[in-house]
């Protein structure tokens, strides 16, 4: 029988049947305190272990290793314990909630309260090597700078706000991370060039809607719609290049007509 469906459930489980998980470590005074305390309550832990499932009635300690490590101190033979799913996400709020790890943050979107909040926690910490630091002012600093591409922390050593290469930097590895940059998408693909004077109003449409979306030397901010009807209803017999189209007033200058030469000729 498959024990797979304990996610949620507090458990009261066979301490054998619990796999170890990360080394703990603490004072020997504080573990066995707390294996006292356990045991003079009738040898019940009121705070669970954070388990998950790793075979048939088969557990892993994936939180709250404390109460493990005084379990088992205390020879405890069933202790209490919450089976959570084992995906890295749910450990990890795990951890966070049980303050076994230090939550971090995308530097790249994070608004500015949360930025001064995380700054405010590294300055206090005992030790730190942010000591001196205006939160406020790298604050600001940080915020008001583009994080969207940031893929380190490097930039920030530019912003004259106290934090410098080394160990400054790296205490703010302790709260902040960067996303890795998604992959650019490929640009769409050229079309074909295609007769100005001789094209529909459908052609010329698709050609400019091309520029447009590709985002070619400005060509988003231009009303497509409008400078498509413009260009197919103008007379076209005469011309001899594509200047005329900057007279149109339909938002395309001089400089935008030689992008036009990229999907259209005469």
């Amino acid at each position: 029988m498959s024990d797979f469906d304990n996610i949620g459930k507090l458990k009261h489980l066979p301490l054998v049947d619990i796999e170890p998980g990360e080394q703990f470590s603490t004072s020997e005074f504080i573990v066995k305190a707390a294996t006292e305390a356990v045991l003079q309550a009738d040898g019940r832990n009121w705070i669970p272990i954070i388990v998950k499932e790793i075979g048939d009635y088969k557990y892993q300690a994936v939180s709250n290793h404390f109460v493990y490590a005084v379990a088992q101190q205390a020879e405890l033979e069933r202790v209490w314990c919450i089976v959570i799913p084992s995906e890295p996400q749910s450990i990890e709020q795990a951890k966070i909630l049980a303050r076994e790890v230090t939550p971090k943050v995308n530097l790249n979107t994070a608004s500015r309260d949360t930025i001064l909040a995380a700054l405010r926690y590294l300055v206090a910490e005992p030790g730190s090597a942010l000591k001196g630091i205006d939160p406020i002012i790298a604050t600001n600093r940080i915020a008001a700078s583009d994080r969207q591409n940031w893929s380190n922390l490097n930039p920030i050593t530019n912003l004259k706000c106290g934090i410098t290469r080394g160990k400054k930097l790296d205490e703010l590895t302790k709260v902040f991370y960067l996303a890795s940059p998604a992959p650019l998408s490929p640009p769409p693909k050229s079309p074909e060039i295609v007769s100005i004077k001789y094209a529909s109003r459908d052609e010329i449409f698709n050609q400019l809607i091309y520029l447009s979306k590709s985002k070619i030397d400005g060509f988003e901010n231009i009303d497509v719609e409008i400078a498509s009807d413009l260009i197919f209803s103008a007379s076209k017999g005469k011309w001899k290049s594509l200047n005329p189209i900057s007279k149109l007033e339909c938002g395309i200058d001089s400089a935008k007509v030689k992008t036009l030469k990229k999907v259209f000729s005469l």
